[in-house]
């Protein structure tokens, strides 16, 4: 098995970039779950699932901008 050492720069950066993709395409659909349950009529039970839904994209968030740290900024 490889381990970071064994990865180039770009391959590092490229790996960043693919798992930041993910992370947003995955808070993208929990978000527009959450905006589908408020379209509807207000229950408790939606109420519970938006609360669900938001609890699952606090880690999200919380990888998305430790992992964007690591990337390279253009100049």
């Amino acid at each position: 098995m490889l381990n970071k050492n064994d990865m180039s720069d770009a391959d590092f950066q490229k790996l960043l970039n693919i798992a930041l993709m993910d992370l947003r395409i995955h808070r993208t659909l929990l978000e527009n779950e959450i905006a589908d349950q408020r379209a509807d009529l207000r229950t408790l039970e939606q109420d519970e699932a938006i609360e669900d839904l938001e609890q699952q994209i606090q880690p999200i968030r919380r990888d998305y901008d430790h992992y964007k740290q690591f990337l390279e900024t253009e100049k």
